[in-house]
């Protein structure tokens, strides 16, 4: 027998198929993804909800993979609350069974021979994909091309894994998984593991099927087996996410261990105790569809009562509840990866980050003003603590807006994301000065010169003025309001005019006439470092949009920069 044909023959066609699911899917999340995801964001809290919002974005999608990632992305961003994901879950695995059914649709549709309908939907796709330019009519020309190519490959699989049918050692094989249920589902989990898609997995299962080769008790524990294994991308999708989205992932891996292990016990007292010659029988792939379909309905019928306690392990699993371990400050949850496609959700989160980071300024400017005005040097360290901290995640909500920006947004949404990076820029600058003030406290500490009451007072009142402008500042970039936009920028211009003139006076002190230079340039230089971040805040409200377009507004604070 010629091993390597087959082998060939089966890889080709393996590969169309594999294409094939992947831009049908790939085409589905560009055409419908983005309304679905934002259905799935939008979930009631009721359980059953859940499940049928599950079921139908991993229908329209393809793939309960991504449906679940997209789930514990939500999860980590704060957008849907982790018991909501309990639902979704169950729903995407019924959802997914839909390529299985459209791959067994050759035994029990004679107009859907692949061959022919493969064909023609190729052809189709790839002439649409030729001489179209508008985005959407490409995106659905790729659905096309998917579903063709898909049907191209299923109808050369059966044909070049028949040969194989006369061979003993691959009947026996397929006998001894029938009756080792263990060593069954192992085999499904790993070609689930290393294809990365349970879709895929069940395509081969049904083409070998289709060539007769193989039996009801195996295909069954094959079937639990590939359940089992698209678990792992939802898990690797939580390594260094929030134990929220941990949980979310680990909530997938328990259903599906709970359910394989219900209906695994079941099938073997089946098969051992009551009707042991029926797993014997050959299994059509229409059957395959059956048992996949079949077995996840039955899954949420049974699992769905128990939906708390699934939570509870999942949450044990993941440490919900434990002491210690939860993330620093300074990590970003909200700015998930998986929510890039989702703009609508990554602006607000954005904000949200922004807002965060704006808050902790404020707390640190606190401090580094009184590392100078009062002398409170034991703050120091604290202080530059709290400097790393910001810079980091002034860091990470920049590259997630450039990571945003260069997604393909709309006019509107790349408009926003760009105020925002611009926005990052000047509160980066505002930190940098906060920064000063920690050199200008050590000057002062280490010269020995005495203080200057008249100096400080002054310094002192730009400084309340500034965190009254800043807390303005605040408050404009979360309401986006027009009044509150145009008095923090009338009081950052009056600042400025109080600072000039301090300098003019050039801070005299009031007793003696010793170190009066070294202490004018001291409180001198602390007022322009305030004069400084005022303007920064300037920077800032200029480029909040506030108008009923927001390309206007940010268009015009360019133009007075």
């Amino acid at each position: 027998m010629d091993y390597i044909g087959i082998a060939i023959r089966f890889l080709g066609s393996f590969g169309l198929f594999i294409f094939g699911i992947s831009l049908l899917s790939r085409g589905l999340q560009k055409t419908a993804g983005s309304k679905m995801k934002r259905i799935l964001a939008g979930v009631s809290k009721n359980r059953f909800s859940g499940v049928l919002f599950g079921a139908g974005v991993t229908a329209l999608i393809q793939s309960s993979a991504a449906t679940t990632v997209m789930a514990v992305g939500f999860v980590n961003a704060g957008i849907i609350a982790l018991p909501q994901i309990v639902g979704i879950i169950m729903g995407a695995n019924v959802g997914t069974t839909m390529t299985s059914w459209l791959v067994s649709s050759v035994e029990w549709a004679e107009f859907l021979r692949p061959d022919a309908i493969g064909a023609v939907c190729a052809a189709a796709g790839a002439l649409l994909l030729l001489f179209s330019k508008g985005k959407r009519i490409r995106n659905i020309s790729e659905v096309i091309v998917g579903f063709g190519v898909l049907f191209l490959g299923l109808s050369q699989m059966p044909a070049a894994l028949r040969p194989l049918a006369e061979l003993d050692f691959v009947g026996e094989l397929f006998l001894t998984m029938g009756a080792n249920p263990i060593l069954g589902i192992i085999a499904g989990v790993i070609v689930t593991v290393i294809i990365q898609s349970s879709a895929a997995s069940i395509g081969i299962l049904q083409s070998m099927a289709l060539a007769g080769l193989v039996p009801w008790n195996a295909a069954i524990y094959i079937v639990l087996g590939q359940n089992l294994g698209t678990c792992l991308t939802a898990v690797i999708s939580a390594i260094g996410a929030t134990k929220n989205a941990k949980a979310a992932a680990y909530i997938h891996l328990v259903y599906n261990i709970m359910s394989a292990a219900v209906f695994g016990v079941a099938s073997v007292i089946f098969f051992t105790f009551i009707n042991g010659a029926a797993g014997a029988f050959a299994v059509s792939a229409t059957n395959i569809s059956m048992i996949h379909t079949g077995y996840n309905i039955a899954s949420i019928i049974l699992l769905f009562p128990f939906g708390k306690i699934i939570l509870k392990i999942s949450g044990k699993m993941a440490g919900i509840g434990k002491p210690g371990g939860e993330n620093d400050e300074s990590d970003l949850p909200e700015l998930d990866e998986h929510i890039l496609q989702t703009p609508q959700y990554a602006l607000e989160n954005s904000k949200s980050a922004i807002l965060k980071l704006m808050r902790f300024m404020r707390a640190n400017l606190v401090v580094g003003i009184s590392l100078f005005l009062e002398k409170d040097y034991k703050k120091t360290g604290a202080f530059w603590k709290q400097a790393e901290r910001i810079e980091k995640i002034n860091t990470g909500i920049s590259e997630f807006l450039t990571e945003l920006y260069n997604t393909g947004l709309s006019s509107d949404e790349s408009v926003l994301a760009a105020a925002y990076i611009h926005i990052t820029i000047s509160l980066k600058r505002i930190s940098n000065r906060v920064k000063g003030f920690t050199a200008l406290a050590a000057s002062l500490r280490d010269s020995g010169i005495k203080d200057s009451y008249a100096g400080a007072r002054k310094v002192m009142e730009l400084y309340e003025r500034t965190m009254l402008c800043y807390k303005d500042m605040i408050g404009a970039f979360e309401s986006g309001d027009t009044d509150l936009i145009n008095k923090t920028m009338c009081e950052a211009d009056n600042i400025d005019k109080l600072r000039v003139r301090f300098k003019a006076e050039h801070f005299k002190p009031v007793s003696g006439k010793e170190h009066k230079v070294e202490i004018g340039m001291l409180y001198s230089e602390a007022a322009r470092h305030l004069a400084r971040i005022t303007h920064n805040i300037k920077s800032v409200v200029e480029t909040i949009p506030h108008t009923e377009k927001p390309e206007e507004a940010i268009g015009e604070a360019f133009i007075r920069r």
